[in-house]
């Protein structure tokens, strides 16, 4: 059923509907009824009635992926109000009063409260099994410290003795009144001061703006403004996401803005986020690599071990502290009938699956169960972080194998998507499916196949270490490329390409059940790789523009240096900040545009704080000292400046 279509005809039925969600007053709750409050979060089926009209249209209606299950209710049950309300209807026997406290009896309560209010009200019953999904108590509000729990103090204590300590320090060492400007970008001359120095809250604010010195660090500097705007659009996508989960008050809002062409290619285009970034990073391992061995040509297995680590090294310790912070700590900050659905869920996922994310595995463990939703990407990214270190490794020690293993890998490209998709019969784009977004939408075969894959996201990579292959031969005769009919000729077909995917995805996702499966399978994978070539081809170009241009020296304003530095801390936290915020939710949020700009907009503000927090507090601290101590016997300069440890590349990251 198209529900936009049919709105005005189907309204007056749909208003007749059971509300999808409804909770009792849980600040009311824990307030009246005080130690002895029991608020459960339930859900009901309704009973299969052909005979009822009512139930017909439920379920025509619920069938449309685009809409909510609303045979299936979501409840919120004070059990006090619903023993108090079961007596007054003549309708709560003794035995029943005489149950003990625990789930089960919960459930009877709640199974005979929702079905008598569904009965009165739409003459439909609910099935007599219920599902508890999670029951708040005074008993379950107050819980023990375990050994994470302490572990995360342990360790939070430590990190706060370190900076201040590494501050303090900083500080003393600093001369006083001929101290120069630029005293906490110059790194000290010893490698024990520089170790003791690199927790300073000072030395890592000014970490946060690199020094551009150098011919290519200025002509990539334009990248770190990419980076910055796609991570606010990854942010973006993951608030609407989670609004999505949180239950609603006006549902036919929410079904309404599925069906707009707007909404539907807004979410087809999501993974366009995660293309950028590894086209990114693609470019920027090859252009690294290529300088190293241009200044080492002799052949050692031994660099690849060396990146690796460093790599693991930048990411690992603000990675683990999240994860820490999610299994020790977030806990405490459950409050309210959505704290287990946000909060809850996130840690308990985080205390079976972390050891997948901290292998860098996870985007094919569980991700149904993800211990931080976006942490996907950054298994993904390792995953052909090491695939682009073999490939060129595979190139220094044999250079004429370059063609064959590009071209093995844009076969790939195309051949893989189009396999997948053809053989699961997964729809050509990503979609919602409003009866699991309260699974972030993760039971969707395109994230299992097509998105959270290694081997889906080798095209983009592939085509920005192309890229990177490509600058680093022609940044001296930069006009051969720019000037090339047929890096023009592929700009222009790779542009209309992508606005005819843009146009045409509506109606291949509306229609696609009409579209033969290999026709589909072949767009699913046009829709897929077009975006990465387009996007790889604006970098290279960019890269190739000459530094003092309009549109570069916008791009490489120093604030997007600023922002880009960031969008690693930023990206790690920035979904722990909203499941702070919708977690604290008391009851179903009623759903406009105004209301979700009020959520956008504090879940940014606070994600920026605590991301640059984080940043500099652990990230950029962290990965300066351990660079210090995995590399005392390298010599030092007394007037050389703080070098940020990731040389060229960015830490790249999506949802």
């Amino acid at each position: 059923m198209n529900y936009e279509t049919n709105r005005n005809t189907k309204i007056s039925e749909y208003l007749k509907f059971p509300k999808v969600f409804e909770y009792d007053d849980y600040e009311e709750c824990r307030r009246e009824h005080r130690d002895e409050y029991a608020f459960c979060v339930v859900h009901a089926t309704i009973s299969p009635d052909e005979s009822s009209e009512l139930y017909r249209n439920l379920t025509t209606f619920s069938q449309d992926t685009l809409h909510y299950d609303h045979t299936r209710l979501e409840r919120g049950v004070c059990i006090q109000e619903c023993k108090q309300f079961l007596h007054s209807i003549g309708g709560y026997s003794t035995q029943l009063d005489a149950l003990p406290d625990d789930e089960q009896s919960y459930a009877r309560l709640a199974q005979a409260c929702i079905n008598e209010k569904i009965s009165r009200r739409y003459y439909l019953q609910v099935q007599s099994q219920v599902q508890i999904y999670h029951c708040y108590t005074k008993q379950n509000a107050v819980q023990p410290v375990d050994a994470l729990e302490a572990l995360f103090y342990v360790v939070s204590l430590l990190l706060v003795l370190t900076v201040v300590g590494s501050t303090v320090y900083d500080l003393r060492m600093r001369p006083g009144k001929n101290a120069p400007a630029n005293y906490f970008m110059q790194s000290p001359k010893s490698g024990r001061d520089k170790l003791l120095v690199s927790f300073s809250i000072p030395r890592n604010i000014y970490r946060l703006k690199d020094s551009t010195d150098g011919r290519i660090r200025q002509d990539l500097q334009f990248l770190e403004a990419f980076r910055m705007i796609q991570m606010c659009r990854v942010v973006f996508l993951h608030i609407t996401t989670a609004h999505g989960k949180a239950p609603s008050t006006n549902t036919d809002y929410m079904e309404g803005i599925q069906h707009k062409p707007v909404t539907v290619i807004y979410i087809a285009e999501f993974q366009n986020y995660v293309q950028t970034f590894l086209s990114i990073s693609g470019m920027l391992l090859t252009i690294n690599f290529l300088e190293h061995i241009r200044k080492n040509p002799d052949f050692t297995v031994k660099i690849f071990w060396e990146k690796l680590r460093g790599r693991l090294c930048r990411i690992i310790p603000s990675y683990a502290f999240i994860i820490l912070l999610q299994v020790g700590f977030m806990k405490r900050l459950m409050d309210g009938p959505m704290g287990q659905q946000f909060i809850g869920e996130s840690q308990e996922n985080c205390r079976r699956w972390w050891w997948a994310n901290l292998l860098f595995f996870n985007n094919y463990v569980r991700t149904n169960q993800p211990c931080l939703i976006q942490s996907w990407y950054l298994a993904a990214d390792m995953q052909l972080f090491i695939y682009g270190m073999v490939v060129m490794m595979l190139i220094w020690r044999w250079p004429t194998l370059k063609n064959y293993i590009f071209s093995a890998a844009f076969v790939c490209a195309a051949v893989i998507p189009t396999y997948t998709n053809y053989v699961h019969r997964i729809t050509p784009a990503m979609t919602t499916q409003m009866k699991e977004l309260y699974r972030y939408n993760r039971e969707h075969l395109y994230h299992y196949d097509m998105y959270f894959p290694f081997e889906q996201n080798i095209g983009a990579y592939s085509f920005g270490m192309f890229a990177g292959f490509i600058y680093h031969r022609y940044r001296e005769s930069r006009k051969t490329v720019l000037n090339s009919g047929l890096f023009r000729v592929m700009f222009v077909v790779a542009t209309a390409l992508y606005v005819f995917s843009l146009a045409s995805v509506y109606w291949v996702v509306a229609y696609n059940s009409q579209v033969p499966p290999l026709l589909s399978a072949m767009y699913a994978t046009l829709f897929r790789q077009v975006w990465p070539v387009l996007t790889t081809l604006i970098q290279l170009a960019l890269a190739l523009t000459a530094t003092g241009t309009l549109l570069k020296s916008f791009f490489s304003h120093p604030i997007f240096g600023v922002g880009g530095k960031l969008s690693y801390s930023v990206y790690l936290i920035h979904f722990t900040v909203i499941e702070l915020v919708y977690g604290a939710v008391k009851g179903p949020v009623f759903s406009s545009e105004r209301i979700i700009s009020t959520f956008v907009a504090q879940i940014y503000l606070w994600t920026v704080l605590f991301g640059a927090g984080l940043a500099v507090l652990v990230e950029l601290p962290s990965a300066a000292a351990l660079k210090e101590l995995l590399d005392r016997r390298k010599p030092s300069s007394a007037s050389a400046p703080v070098q940020h440890t990731t040389q060229l590349s960015v830490r790249n990251m999506d949802q």
